[in-house]
Order: C-alpha cells, then sequence, then structure tokens
C-alpha cells in the first residue's frame, strides 16, 4: 500500500487529466492491480478471505482541490479452516499521499529534473540525503535473550520485541545497533532494507533522516 500510495503521487499528473476515467477510479484500479501482483505466491494472500480477490479498493479517492490521494482497501483475515472458534475479522487499511502536479520554476531554483537525489528505504519513514548514514547500514548481531535486558543500542537505548515478527518461545535474538527492537528472525522486514535512490520531490512528503538530513 505505502509502495503504491508513492508511485500514484509520482503519477498524480496523469491522474488530473484522466479523460473519461475519473481520476478516483484510476487510481482505484491501478492501487488493485499492484497489491494483488504483489500478493501473488505469497503466504500472506492466504490469510485473506478469497486471496487477493477478496480486497476491496471502495472508497480510493483523490482530491484534486489539494492533490491529495487516499488509498484505501479491506479484507477480511481468515485463519486455517481446523480453528473452529476463529471467525472472520474485518481489516481496514488506508494510506495518504500528496500527489506531484508539477512545477512551474522560480527564480534561481533549479528544475524538477535537476531535484537533488536521496535516498529511502522499502519500509523507510525519512529519505537520507548521504548513502552512507549508519541508520542505512545495518549491522544485525545474534544473542540471547536473556542478555537482550543488558544490552543498549548505539544512542544508549534499550531493546523491545519486534511488533512484526517477535513470538514468544525464542531464546536467539537478532538486534542492530542502530535499532531498539529484538527479532526473532533475520527475514523480519524491519531488518531486511531494500535502499532506492529517488529525487527530492519523489519521497512522498517524508521527513529528513535526523543524522545525514542536514
Amino acid at each position: 500500500m505505502t509502495d503504491t500510495g508513492r508511485e500514484l503521487a509520482q503519477m498524480a499528473y496523469f491522474l488530473e487529466d484522466a479523460g473519461s476515467l475519473a481520476p478516483s477510479a484510476m487510481a482505484m484500479l491501478y492501487g488493485q492491480r499492484e497489491v494483488e501482483a504483489y500478493l501473488e505466491d505469497r503466504v500472506a494472500a492466504e490469510i485473506i478471505k478469497d486471496g487477493a480477490d477478496g480486497i476491496s479498493f471502495l472508497g480510493t479517492v483523490w482530491n484534486e482541490e489539494d492533490s491529495v490521494l487516499t488509498l484505501r482497501a479491506s479484507f477480511q483475515a481468515v485463519l486455517p479452516p481446523w480453528i473452529l472458534w476463529f471467525r472472520p475479522v474485518q481489516i481496514s487499511v488506508e494510506r495518504s499521499v500528496r500527489g506531484f502536479t508539477g512545477f512551474a520554476g522560480r527564480s534561481g531554483i533549479p528544475e524538477i529534473e535537476d531535484s537533488e537525489i536521496v535516498y529511502v528505504t522499502d519500509h523507510g519513514t525519512v529519505y537520507h540525503r548521504d548513502l552512507g548514514c549508519r541508520h542505512l547500514k545495518l549491522s544485525v548481531q545474534q544473542t540471547e535473550l536473556d542478555k537482550v535486558e543488558e544490552l543498549r543500542n548505539g544512542d544508549g537505548a534499550k531493546y523491545y520485541p519486534c511488533e512484526r515478527c517477535w513470538k514468544e518461545g525464542s531464546e536467539i535474538v537478532f538486534l542492530t545497533e542502530e535499532g531498539n527492537r529484538y527479532h526473532q528472525t533475520l527475514n523480519c522486514s524491519s531488518l531486511v532494507r531494500g535502499i532506492h535512490a529517488v529525487r527530492l520531490w519523489e519521497t512522498g512528503g517524508l521527513p529528513p533522516c535526523s543524522v545525514c538530513g542536514g
């Protein structure tokens, strides 16, 4: 949803000039296609009732007045049939981004094509100006759970269980000096980072990194 929202933010100029197809409808169709492609052959699709086809994007809207896209998706989460007591749970997800709809240029300011190159990660909440920023280079360490309480990260903060991957029962954990969470698996999305070089205006309004953002 986040990646699709960023892509649609870059396509906002074309959404406003969509012709007979309403911009909101175009955004909804594109968002549905991208999310379905992402879920293809992924285990995550198995907990969604009817798989990718069970996701509704009704409510997605493109506000032409302030150029803000709100991408909405809703679906029912289900568990394997042998867990008879579990009933489907309705889940809704929403992402809002401000679209790029053009830049006329001002005296002394370069054209948008010359905008600064910055770096973002797949699940990041900031952009980076320095590719060598310590927040982009995760140094993963392995340790025992009973030792975590005594450890501190690079900023002197304590470690807490990761909200994405942690489950009780593991004796070995993974952590980094840059983060403040410990993880049960090396495959956790918080530890696997894809770094992308983008123009500053393509970050969708992300704030700068506190270390290298300047």
